[in-house]
């Protein structure tokens, strides 16, 4: 009982694109919610973890949703319709660098194990 490789990079394939859009769409939401979706993100995320459970909450919340926050807070110092503008610009490159990596890595794993 074990996966074929065919298997394995439909599973490896369907877990990055589901992270990979992800961090997107949280892009996006922050991009039209900006302060809700922002103090979502700092509620969730334990300041100096002391522990493994805060550690790993942190790691979690940052590899799912941790690209929208980071666009928000290098644009925040500007006013509301430039910050809009670059975090949209920053979206379109994440956009592409995402569909970049995705070809790299599914193409990889096709060209090794299939």
């Amino acid at each position: 009982m074990g996966f074929r490789m065919d298997e394995f990079i439909l599973i490896v394939r369907m877990l990055l694109f589901y992270t990979l859009g992800t961090q997107v769409m949280y892009g996006v939401t922050i991009l039209l919610l900006e302060r809700t979706m922002v103090n979502f993100y700092l509620s969730a995320i334990v300041e100096n973890p002391t522990n493994i459970i805060h550690k790993s909450t942190n790691l979690f919340m940052k590899a799912v949703i941790g690209t929208g926050y980071l666009w928000y807070s290098k644009f925040a110092k500007y006013n509301w319709f430039l910050r809009k503008i670059l975090i949209l610009f920053g979206l379109v490159i994440q956009i592409i660098a995402s569909i970049i990596l995705y070809q790299i890595i599914i193409r990889t794993l096709t060209a090794i194990f299939l």
